[in-house]
């Protein structure tokens, strides 16, 4: 799927390597303001590069849609997502249908908030027209060509924006030449009689994972990208060969979307971070920038945030989905101290953490942080399953009181290598909130059946013992 000038087939795999880091170096400085830094982007290539022809690597984060969450849409939450993500691209995702009808048109109020935040914060910011249910992008092109209309007027002068025209085309009939090129030819048409210079991406055909198909016929427009788009779960090999197919074609391609999950966004069926890091591996390789899918509350496992996160931003871990902290580890290219779970038992449940629970509690007095801790009553037990392929050193850390526990009581932590448990440590009774930290054998990397317990079985059966603040750490395992 690589796609490089005739040139830029001279340069070394290490001195493009340099070069391209030069240009990710440049997203986060000068306080972190992408835009500012890097101006207007161009295409030059199958690279996106900055106002000096410089390469750059975009990494974002995608609203699941601007209209239902827009109120992540404020200064203090992209702040957040620039300053402690380095995320450098907002894509402000506004769907077409919804509760079965058209309603782009009547949303478009919370787009323009969205963008205007994006370029107060001095992010880029990707206009997503979300095809999604409609399928074919024909069937409310006229809409589509009032909208861009409208887009570009507004921000032409803007070196923030960057346009998508058609989500997800979808349908056997919905093919590259019949239908998915002629829309663009015409939506294209009409935004660069108002703005010529900004980035437009145009989306391919079954469900943006056939980016190869356009290649065989691409546009004759300069600034012109194509998306693919995957799920690590459901999408592997044969997708990024098709990515690597049309790069080979010269075909610039930029990942609008994609997710640490599996597409079918069904509830409990969790990260795949093997799967997702072979296809960041990749896409880091090739230079390629990405938007992640997606900033939301809403209970699915490609949620960043959890159902009860502020939309203001300043997430503590535990306000993080495992999908969020995977992410955020990633667009930081953070590999060592990652924090992969967290719970702070805000939720006043077990669910959002996806525990198992015996004689377990909720104790709405006593805290580390916030206001909640869980209690292990006697003989009670706190277990978490978590895959740790493909990591390694793995550690516990948290925070707990113990109550009418004596020296003779067992409080301890226990592990399950995939066949037996094994007590991993005691703990001594605290009368006061202990915080600590316990590392796990090396048994414990790279273990897709991994398990921790917390367990209290104590003589005396008023003993109780209050955990907050639990989160696993580990290191990435190449």
């Amino acid at each position: 799927m690589k796609q490089r000038e005739k040139k830029n087939r001279i340069i070394s795999v290490f001195g493009l390597g340099l070069v391209l880091l030069t240009g990710f170096l440049l997203l986060t400085a000068c306080g972190g303001r992408p835009v500012d830094v890097n101006g207007r982007l161009q295409v030059i290539g199958t690279q996106l590069c900055n106002a000096k022809g410089d390469p750059v690597q975009l990494k974002g984060m995608s609203f699941m849609d601007v209209a239902w969450f827009g109120d992540f849409a404020n200064t203090s939450a992209f702040t957040w997502l620039r300053d402690q993500w380095d995320c450098s691209l907002i894509r402000a995702a506004l769907y077409t249908v919804g509760d079965g009808r058209f309603r782009a048109m009547d949303e478009i109020d919370k787009m323009e908030t969205a963008v205007d935040t994006a370029i107060e914060t001095g992010l880029y910011v990707l206009i997503d027209w979300h095809i999604l249910y409609d399928g074919n992008p024909q069937k409310y092109k006229e809409q589509a060509l009032s909208f861009f209309k409208q887009m570009a007027e507004r921000y032409k002068d803007s070196p923030n924006v960057l346009y998508e025209i058609c989500n997800e085309p979808n349908g056997d009939d919905v093919t590259w030449e019949g239908a998915i090129r002629p829309y663009a030819v015409e939506v294209i048409t009409a935004i660069r009689k108002i703005d010529p210079d900004n980035i437009i991406i145009v989306g391919t055909p079954h469900w943006c994972q056939y980016v190869d198909l356009a290649a065989q016929d691409p546009l004759p427009y300069k600034n012109i990208m194509y998306t693919c788009h995957f799920y690590a779960g459901s999408h592997g090999s044969a997708e990024r060969d098709r990515v690597r197919n049309a790069l080979d074609k010269k075909l610039p391609v930029f990942i609008t979307e994609w997710g640490t999950t599996e597409a079918e966004q069904t509830t409990g069926t969790g990260v795949f971070p093997v799967e997702t890091y072979a296809w960041l591996d990749f896409i880091n390789k090739k230079g390629l920038s990405w938007a992640n899918w997606s900033i939301t509350i809403r209970k699915e496992p490609s949620a960043a945030m959890r159902y009860y996160a502020s939309p203001e931003g300043h997430w503590a871990d535990s306000d993080l989905t495992e999908s969020g902290l995977l992410v955020r580890a990633i667009m930081r290219g953070q590999e060592k101290d990652m924090v992969l779970f967290a719970d702070s038992f805000e939720s006043a449940n077990f669910i959002p953490g996806g525990w198992s629970t015996n004689n377990v509690g909720i104790d709405r007095n006593s805290a580390t942080q916030g206001e909640i801790s869980a209690v292990l009553k006697n003989h009670g037990s706190l277990t978490k399953a978590f895959a740790t392929q493909p990591f390694k050193n793995i550690r516990i850390r948290f925070s707990y009181k113990t109550k009418d526990m004596s020296a003779d009581d067992s409080f301890r932590i226990e592990w399950f290598d995939g066949s037996s448990w094994t007590t991993l440590k005691n703990l001594s009774p605290s009368g006061g909130w202990t915080k600590t930290t316990v590392s796990f054998p090396e048994q414990a990397n790279d273990n897709a059946q991994f398990q921790f317990r917390l367990v209290n079985d104590s003589k005396n059966n008023d003993a109780a013992v209050n955990l907050d603040e639990i989160s696993l750490i580990m290191d990435r395992k190449k």
